[in-house]
């Protein structure tokens, strides 16, 4: 009796379990909706999904696959898609009544992918990125990212937009997984840079200013750009665009920006031109007593009588005294100077000019009692000053020479 109640039970619990498994009934099929994109070659599983009225059994629904096109791709019996050519075609996944279909896209193998790096002013917007893609049926599959979007985005079209100055990447995608990544570089300022001097040629020791504009022609600050000379030999410029002629030369000054944008202007030194004679006067003031004549009066000398001529290294020293205050080396005392400085004394005394001067420069007074007054005189009168501190000059001599009437005349001579 306590047998027949198992064997009743156990009956009872398989029914129950075989009612259940006939309740779960199949009630759709789904596939992606998105197209399956495959290369030629290459594979994919289709892999539907089953919805079940009730509990799933261990075993999926028996499933039939089927091509729209096999010339484009091929589908097992396991829902394996195979492509084979390039082209669209829709497979469909089958069980019983109920079905799904979904695109499938077989692109050829990507043979090149290559992007050019790009260069973005931050006014200009927008720019296309230069790609090339074969075979080129891809271009318009490919897909775009950039390193950072707070430098630069870009769209599904591969159109880059600038954010802010920085450096960021450009990724294209081909639809087998090719890659290419480029620079983008997003900068400001000026797109073109052009220098200007106020003069083109300037004397050995001088300065000119170069100063820079845009592509607008408003100013550049020159503080903001690196400045660079070709020949520091000729010409060295500071940060503020300020050249120095050290010599006799061609230069060509250069300035950048901080997105290497260049300009240049080419100047040329010049060694300083030899000033023309300049005489000097002033009033007359006796010295006291003088000494006694050395030699005749010259011709025409008239009522002034005796005279006393010499050399007067005093008077030569205070002027390198001034050539050294000017940063101007000292001159050399010449004794052949002298010669022709003492006998221009005589000439002057008779023509005050520069008539008969035999030497490149040459200064000349009457008046003037002693060496600090005749000197000071000269610095006064920018003619004689740029003799007396002249670079060009090297050597010279000093003459001075007083009469009977107390009148004093001078003469310096520069080579």
């Amino acid at each position: 009796m306590k047998d027949r109640k198992w064997i009743v039970l156990g009956l009872a619990a398989a029914l129950a379990l075989l009612l259940a498994a006939c309740g779960a009934k199949l009630t759709a099929v789904t596939l992606p909706e998105e197209p399956l994109e495959l290369t030629v070659g290459g594979t994919a599983p289709l892999e539907p999904e089953f919805t079940w009225d009730g509990e799933a059994p261990a075993e999926g629904p028996a499933v039939t696959y089927t091509s729209a096109d096999e010339t484009v791709a091929t589908v097992d019996e396991a829902g394996t898609v195979t492509g084979v050519a390039a082209g669209e075609t829709t497979v469909t996944a089958a069980s019983g009544e109920l079905s799904a279909t979904r695109a499938v896209v077989v692109n050829s193998a990507t043979e090149t992918l290559n992007v050019e790096e790009m260069s973005l002013h931050l006014a200009d917007g927008a720019a296309q990125a230069n790609v090339t893609v074969e075979p080129a049926e891809l271009a318009g599959r490919l897909t775009y990212k950039t390193g950072d979007g707070a430098i630069a985005t870009v769209d599904e079209s591969g159109n880059v937009t600038p954010v802010k100055e920085g450096h960021t990447s450009l990724l294209v995608l081909a639809p087998d997984g090719t890659r290419a990544k480029a620079m983008i570089t997003v900068w400001s300022g000026p797109k073109e840079l052009t220098l200007t001097a106020e003069t083109n040629e300037v004397t050995v020791g001088g300065t000119v200013a170069v100063t820079a504009a845009d592509e607008t022609g408003a100013a550049v600050d020159a503080a903001t750009l690196t400045w660079a000379s070709s020949d520091e030999g000729v010409a060295t410029v500071d940060e503020n665009g300020t050249v120095t002629v050290v010599s006799a030369g061609e230069v060509t000054i250069t300035a950048e920006t901080a997105w290497e944008v260049t300009g240049s202007v080419t100047l040329t030194g010049k060694e300083a031109a030899k000033p023309s004679n300049s005489g000097s006067s002033g009033s007359s003031s006796g010295s006291g007593s003088v000494a006694a004549p050395t030699e005749d009066a010259p011709e025409g000398w008239g009522t002034h009588g005796w005279f006393y001529v010499d050399v007067d290294t005093t008077a030569f020293d205070l002027q390198n005294q001034l050539r050294a205050a000017a940063g101007a080396p000292a001159l050399t005392w010449d004794d052949s100077l002298a010669s022709i400085a003492q006998s221009r004394c005589q000439a002057i005394a008779v023509d005050f000019s520069h008539n008969g001067a035999q030497t490149t420069g040459e200064n000349i007074a009457v008046g003037y009692a002693d060496a600090a007054s005749v000197i000071a005189a000269w610095q006064g009168s920018s003619g004689h000053y740029a003799n007396m501190i002249n670079t060009v000059y090297t050597r010279g001599a000093i003459g001075h020479m007083y009469d009977g009437d107390g009148c004093h005349y001078w003469v310096a001579v520069f080579e």
